[in-house]
């Protein structure tokens, strides 16, 4: 570029210039040497005359016609002259031969010479003559005029000689001159091609190179100016980019998605997690609109709404696909940039908040029933005893039983409900550390085993002698196998077994609680680690049941990192299998 314009520009004008320049110096030259020419052909002109005055002033006084005339012809031939001689009034007295043809106006010219009017040279620019008129004083009476003229043209060569001399040194002068112009030019302009060459870089983001000019002018400042400017746009461009690098960090790893339009509805910004959320697989930005990739009719009003009003909107969305989910839109303008202005919706999931405040309501419903239920039958039983001072022991017994195992309910209720309060807020500081589970295993049977004579079942324990350490803590693997083994007692008829199997595999140790009950039907089996779920509700309260044991069990399994699998025919019995790993995942920091 610098060299289709700004060098060629200045060569031009500097052609120009020299161009300019060098016609004015040869016309001046030209004119000085003509001049010079003329004048030194007048002089010698002068000086011949004077000899020639010399020569006939003898002759003239002796009036010797023929002698004179012979002497004028071999003076104008020697000196290549033409010669006339005449008197005051202009009557020829002598002339040479050459003279013949060029003696019309001497007798002006003489008279004017008389008169002073012109001066004693005189140049014929017609004829190419210059004409001396020279007086000759013979006596007082008797005065003459000696006219000599030479044509001028004849020095003609002389003077073409000189002129294309100096027309030949001034075309060498411009070929000199020119030549240096162009390298004075060159080396002046060639910093500046360097500097574009750098702010071009500049442009494309490449600050490496700098502009290296060593120079204490202009163009050294302009160079240091060049490369301060670099150093301030990188610095400012590594801002720019740092801020991006937070910016677009920030978008892909919020878990809220986000999604910018223009008030045209055309989308202009959208994160990873919106695309997910909406499923999006792929996006136009600036092109596409937001009522193409988004099918919601709820939505779309309320962009419009939000353009239209100019005032921000929170409202709840149900998105239907790519899954059925929740949102809460929060919708507000946004000046995007100096001109342009757009809406900017957020969206936050709150599928499983909703889900969790169901679940709460839920809870605390089931609480409120579970409650109510064994508290209506101590009240019933005491105010019967209240209303009846007069009882006799068998029933004063009776009720009393009946009031302890309601009150043994609500207790047992209360602690399932307390423990699970604090399997799910993580109040209950629990360290899990290498154990060794015989001896909790073996207090766990012993406990058991007369449990289970008592109500004439068989209780079988089946464990290796050598079992690996694993992580765990001996209150929380006792309360998940005592739930378990609750559970499989009080749901296992009298002559039934009871198992406890634990062997280990691979990096894991396998719990196996079973027994010979009344089993679970299939469709109930998804949902008995739901709290208060009961498969037949009057038959777990009339056992004692609080519909929290295997929700608690669920907890203890997950906060070990493990895996629970059930196994149930009905009137053949269940198998709860549970598989804990030997070492819980490190945390990373």
């Amino acid at each position: 570029m610098m060299r289709n314009t700004l060098f060629w520009k200045i060569f031009t004008s500097y052609i120009i210039l020299l161009c300019l320049c060098l016609i004015f110096t040869g016309y001046f030259v030209s004119r000085v040497i003509k001049k010079y020419q003329v004048n030194l052909f007048t002089k010698n002109l002068e000086s011949d005359a004077t000899f020639i005055h010399h020569s006939i002033k003898a002759l003239l006084s002796k009036n010797d016609t023929e002698e004179i005339t012979r002497v004028c012809k071999t003076l104008s031939r020697r000196l290549n002259l033409n010669i006339v001689i005449t008197t005051y009034t202009g009557e020829i007295i002598s002339q040479s031969e050459i003279m013949e043809s060029m003696k019309s106006g001497h007798k002006d010219r003489i008279g004017n010479v008389l008169k002073n009017k012109t001066d004693t040279i005189y140049h014929d620019s017609r004829s190419g003559l210059i004409y001396a008129v020279t007086p000759i004083k013979v006596s007082e009476d008797r005065k003459f005029f000696l006219i000599t003229s030479a044509s001028f043209i004849a020095d003609t060569a002389s003077l073409t000689a000189a002129t294309k001399t100096v027309i030949l040194y001034l075309l060498l002068t411009f070929a000199i001159t020119l030549a240096m112009g162009f390298i004075v030019i060159r080396i002046n302009t060639s910093p500046l091609l360097n500097i574009t060459q750098i702010a071009q870089n500049f442009a494309q983001g490449n600050f490496a190179r700098k502009v290296e000019i060593v120079s204490s002018d202009e163009m050294g400042d302009l160079a240091n100016a060049i490369n301060t400017m670099g150093v301030e746009l990188q610095s400012q461009m590594q801002t720019i980019l740092d801020d991006k690098n937070k910016l677009d960090a920030i978008m892909v790893n919020m878990n809220d998605a986000i999604i910018t339009t223009d008030l045209q509805e055309r989308i202009i910004l959208i994160n990873h997690a919106a695309k997910v959320l909406f499923g999006i697989p792929k996006i136009t930005l600036h092109i596409d609109y937001l009522w193409e990739k988004i099918r919601n009719e709820k939505l779309c009003n309320l962009v419009r709404e939000t353009i239209q009003t100019q005032t921000a909107r929170i409202s709840e969305i149900e998105l239907l696909s790519p899954e059925k989910k929740l949102l809460q839109a929060h919708l507000s303008l946004i000046q995007i940039d100096k001109n342009t202005r757009g809406v900017l919706l957020v969206f936050h999931d709150i599928t499983e908040l909703r889900k969790l405040e169901n679940t709460r309501k839920e809870f605390v419903a089931n609480v409120s029933h579970e409650l109510r239920t064994p508290l209506a039958s101590i009240k019933g039983y005491v105010e019967t005893l209240l209303d009846n001072t007069v009882i006799d022991q068998e029933h004063l017994r009776e009720f009393l039983t009946i009031i302890m195992k309601h009150t043994q309910r609500l207790d047992n209720l209360i602690k399932d409900i307390l423990e699970l309060s604090k399997l799910d807020s993580h109040d209950l500081k629990i360290e899990l550390r290498s154990l060794d589970i015989h001896p909790c295993i073996e207090g766990l049977f012993s406990h058991y085993k007369e449990h289970c004579i008592q109500r004439d079942q068989t209780f079988e324990l089946n464990i290796p002698h050598r079992i690996p350490m694993i992580e765990t803590n001996e209150y929380i693997l006792r309360q998940l196998l005592t739930n378990l083994l609750d559970n499989a007692i009080k749901y296992t008829p009298k002559g039934g077994r009871i198992g406890l199997k634990i062997e280990p595999v691979n990096s894991s140790v396998l719990f196996e609680v079973s027994d010979t009950g009344i089993g679970i039907p299939k469709e109930h089996i998804p949902r008995i680690f739901e709290r208060f779920y009961r498969v037949d509700p009057a038959r777990s309260r009339e056992m004692g049941g609080t519909g929290l044991g295997l929700p608690i069990v669920k907890h203890i399994v997950n906060l070990h990192h493990g895996l629970i699998k059930v196994e149930s025919t009905p009137g053949v019995g269940s198998r709860f299998i549970i598989t804990l790993p030997k070492q819980q995942p490190k945390r990373t920091t």
